[in-house]
């Protein structure tokens, strides 16, 4: 029976803490899984030794993560599995659907008979090996995405230039921690502009009502991922009824991130430079407002 076990994040990148991997995993682990959060590659040098060293898989979930690169190399192919989202507030979409990439010819078969019914590759229409479902996609989804994929480099660029601007214009803003780079990114995917954001610097309101007072500015934003994955209904659920298939890890930087966060979804960083302005002048009028 699969269990799941849930470790701390990285305080700057948002994405799996190498460190954290080591003391979860069991003789019951099979697998890694890096989510590339907000479109920061997760470090993923430190987590294949690991995962070499204890016979493990890596299953990088890129779904934020469109046109990211780690040393060089795009998400997706840095593991076993690269595994990319087309639900409709992606950098990449087509309304819902996703993709998967891998190199391992068994895992494609599998992936292949779980979304059509359960039929392997090349098989007979009534011949079912396998158990699986309909999760097909639609030709006419397919020709929307091969039309918005030829954006997606242009999109892309133009969001890292935005999330610079910004960035530059908040080094000196006391208060918000624009998003940090870890040396191995060469390239951002910039799902998410997400901020961390002190009280303190802000007349000691909270973080929900700076993100209120944002908001009737005009400026599209969110609280993000308010508690860790392990206290969200769905898991939480499953934690009280079977305990041995949930094991949460200490998580403190997770606990302080959702406490934190303030987050610019991609949509915003696709708008002109003048939008970008707006967001700054906004943040300065609060910071005013909070500290007379």
């Amino acid at each position: 029976r699969c269990s799941l076990a849930l470790v701390d994040v990285d305080p700057v990148s948002f994405t799996m803490l190498p460190e954290a991997v080591e003391s979860a995993i069991t003789d019951k682990t099979v697998a890694l899984l890096p989510v590339h959060l907000g479109g920061h590659p997760a470090d993923m040098g430190a987590l294949n030794a690991i995962a070499k060293k204890h016979g493990l898989k890596v299953i990088e979930d890129c779904a934020q993560a469109h046109g990211a690169e780690y040393k060089g190399r795009k998400v997706g192919s840095l593991g076993d599995v690269g595994a990319f989202s087309f639900q409709s507030s992606k950098n990449l979409t087509s309304g819902e659907g996703g993709c998967l990439l891998t190199n391992d010819k068994d895992i494609r078969d599998r992936a292949w008979a779980f979304r059509d019914v359960g039929r392997r590759p090349g098989g007979e229409r009534w011949e079912y090996p396998r158990l699986g479902w309909n999760y097909r996609t639609s030709e006419y989804l397919a020709g929307i995405l091969l039309t918005r994929l030829t954006h997606v480099q242009g999109q892309t660029e133009l969001r890292n230039q935005n999330a610079a601007y910004l960035s530059k214009a908040l080094d000196s803003t006391e208060g918000l921690t624009p998003p940090q780079w870890r040396p191995w990114v060469t390239h951002h995917g910039y799902h998410l502009y997400m901020m961390l954001y002190e009280s303190e610097a802000f007349g000691g309101k909270s973080r929900d009502a700076f993100i209120k007072a944002l908001k009737a500015e005009g400026v599209p934003c969110s609280p993000g991922y308010q508690r860790p994955l392990t206290d969200e209904g769905g898991i939480k659920t499953v934690a009280e009824k079977h305990p041995h298939l949930i094991n949460r890890h200490p998580c403190p930087n997770v606990e302080s991130t959702c406490q934190k966060s303030v987050w610019l979804s991609q949509n915003v960083l696709l708008a002109p430079q003048e939008d970008m302005d707006d967001i700054l002048s906004a943040i300065s009028k609060i910071r005013t407002a909070f500290t007379q």
